[in-house]
């Protein structure tokens, strides 16, 4: 997929008429297969049309990349004390302080991995810069992915200096592993001859005969020819090559791809939620209606036993008033019997544990009683028992209970209550 890259040569400055921006840059399309599509320099104007919005390629922030030159930007590599990440990042801002001028409160800090006991490098920026920079995109709907600083794409290491030209020829940035310097032609060798290096690579334009002569130490100097794409596209190459900061961290984070594709799965998976809310809805009105009609229906079952025979006792469930109805109604047949029989079993069934041994079971339907004699872990698993048949309206006589080596060993009766 192709990828824009753009390398900022400027601020961005709101226009007197507060149409648009000045802003300055080069910019350079790869293709995915790493040839180069276009390039050239360009203003705010014309960015408007080399990043069009509506290109599907560019909705992904990832496929825009920024380059910050040096002069912008504060690059050094400090120790931050802290036992673990989250208490280094609170100490960085304090642990950077002594190396800028500004307030700390307006700048922004970009830091690369943070191990505790290793220097962190850090890119440190100007929030008002960096927030122009963005509006400025923004006004475009232009999300860049990644902001970074062009110096340290440069190739560094052990007594290693890199020299970039600009492209007026008139500074040059110095990277070491000591960190990167903007600095004057005229002063270019002083630059060099403060940090220890064996070897210089020049980008961008050689060193001078008088530059040289004034190196300390005789130091190799190796040129890099750039190919087409000049040095933006020299940068892009070394993108991949580097583990450069990110400086778009914190509150500039980039937003996450969108695709076209994503955006109608999102519309979709809208859509479907607000269905599956309105069903979820619809549920928990039908269960509502039906626990109120419930409790209602129950109410009035009491109040007409209540109201049909004032001198007994209130009953204590609503099957314990269908037993006592039944009873009246001199419905004691056979089936009623059996009928009895299986929901007392099935009630003990529901309350006791699956290890619980059922050594037998015996119903007299004249009482409408049932016998059980169980082997049950202890004897608190009795009170467990009857308080969860007592709930059911199911009255519990223990006959027997006798401690053995496997359990309490058990005989109950068991009735609904009268």
């Amino acid at each position: 997929m192709p990828r824009l890259f753009l390398r900022l040569l400027s601020e961005a400055t709101t226009l007197p008429d507060g149409e648009g921006y000045a802003l300055s840059f080069e910019w350079l399309i790869k293709e995915g297969d790493g040839s180069i599509r276009s390039s050239g320099h360009s203003d705010y104007r014309g960015l408007a049309d080399i990043a069009d919005p509506n290109i599907e390629w560019l909705a992904d922030p990832e496929n825009l990349v920024v380059f910050v030159p040096s002069h912008f930007v504060l690059a050094i590599n400090c120790g931050v004390p802290g036992r673990n990440s989250t208490q280094m990042r609170k100490a960085l801002p304090f642990a950077v302080e002594e190396y800028i001028a500004s307030d700390i409160e307006l700048m922004h800090i970009a830091h690369g991995p943070l191990k505790s006991g290793h220097p962190v490098a850090c890119n440190i920026i100007s929030k008002e810069i960096i927030q122009n920079w963005l509006d400025c995109f923004e006004s475009l709907q232009i999300k860049p992915g990644q902001f970074i600083l062009d110096a340290t794409l440069l190739p560094t290491g052990d007594e290693q200096t890199s020299v970039l030209f600009d492209e007026q020829n008139s500074n040059a940035t110095v990277v070491s592993s000591a960190g990167a310097a903007t600095v004057d032609l005229s002063n270019l060798a002083f630059a060099l001859n403060s940090v220890k290096t064996s070897h210089i690579v020049t980008i961008n334009g050689p060193l001078s005969e008088f530059e040289r002569s004034q190196l300390v130490g005789e130091p190799s100097i190796e040129e890099v020819v750039l190919s087409k794409g000049g040095v933006l596209n020299y940068f892009a190459e070394r993108l991949n090559e580097t583990q450069a900061i990110n400086m778009l961290q914190g509150d500039y984070q980039p937003p996450k791809a969108t695709t076209r594709g994503a955006s109608k799965w999102k519309t979709v998976g809208a859509l479907a939620a607000s269905w599956a809310t309105i069903a979820f809805i619809g549920i928990i009105a039908q269960g509502w209606w039906a626990s109120t009609e419930a409790d209602r229906l129950e109410s009035e079952s009491y109040a007409f036993y209540k109201a049909a025979f004032p001198t007994e006792s209130q009953p204590r469930s609503l099957q314990q008033i269908r037993r006592r109805i039944n009873s009246k109604l001199g419905q004691q047949d056979g089936s009623s019997g059996q009928n009895t029989f299986l929901a007392l079993t099935a009630h003990f069934a529901n309350v006791i544990d699956t290890d619980t041994q059922v050594s037998s079971l015996s119903y007299l339907q004249q009482r409408q009683e049932l016998t059980i004699e169980v082997m049950l872990n202890s004897y608190a698993d009795l009170d467990v028992i009857k308080d969860k048949l007592a709930r059911a309206g199911i009255d519990v006589e223990v006959v027997s209970a006798e401690q053995e080596s496997q359990g309490a060993r058990s005989r109950l009766r068991v009735r609904y209550a009268s």
